[in-house]
């Protein structure tokens, strides 16, 4: 099971014990901060997750913590993961928030986003995912866990189309059978090139496949 690590952040400079700090120092080496992964959340949000670890948020106009660091430590440390692996997860941020970002800017409204990741390694594409459904709450869409699913005949002849051609008709397929309905939106992520490093994304909408990148 994963160590959990969290870092109260306070709203101005105030001294913290380093050895809950995850940045490389005195208690922690560089290597041993490298294989930690952390994500800032607000102290609403960390509470509801960790409610024995973080307090409940203070009263407003309070001067007290506000956000926490959450690190967890990975099962691999770094250079033991497949190369693509280690590329794609070193810069997910920054990629998933430009393919969240490019597809806020085509779909507004009060619509239900759905996420899914289409990569070779189940335990990395769940990460793609929840980095990209956490992104989108975070821009104030409503995201669901919901993933949507088409019949074994459909999937068996989109299985054997390239993905340039299978996620469009899938799009076409999730709309005439009324998996998705016009208040939904479903973000597909994925490689397309085996050999790539680099992530592409879609967005299906109203039976209509939109290439992000």
């Amino acid at each position: 099971m994963e160590t959990l690590l969290i870092m109260l952040l306070m709203p101005l400079p105030v001294f913290m014990g380093r050895a809950h700090d995850p940045a490389p120092g005195i208690f922690q080496s560089k290597e041993e901060a490298r294989n930690l992964e952390c994500m800032r959340l607000s102290q609403a949000e960390a509470h509801e997750r960790y409610p024995g670890q973080v307090p409940e948020p203070p009263a407003r106009g309070t001067w007290e913590v506000t956000d926490a660091l959450t690190c967890t430590r990975r099962f691999m440390r770094n250079g033991e993961r497949p190369a693509r692996d280690e590329v794609i997860l070193s810069s997910l941020r920054r990629s998933v928030g430009d393919i969240t970002q490019a597809a806020s800017a085509v779909e507004a409204g009060e619509l239900i986003w759905h996420v899914d990741t289409f990569y070779p390694e189940p335990a990395v594409a769940a990460k793609i995912s929840v980095a990209a459904k956490t992104e989108l709450v975070e821009r104030g869409r409503k995201v669901s866990d919901r993933v949507p699913v088409l019949a074994a005949g459909d999937i068996a002849v989109l299985w054997k189309m390239p993905p340039k051609q299978a996620f469009p008709l899938a799009c076409q397929r999730y709309f005439a059978e009324g998996v998705l309905t016009e208040r939904d939106v479903f973000l597909g992520v994925m490689i397309v090139d085996p050999r790539e490093t680099g992530l592409h994304a879609g967005l299906c909408a109203r039976g209509e496949w939109k290439w992000l990148q």
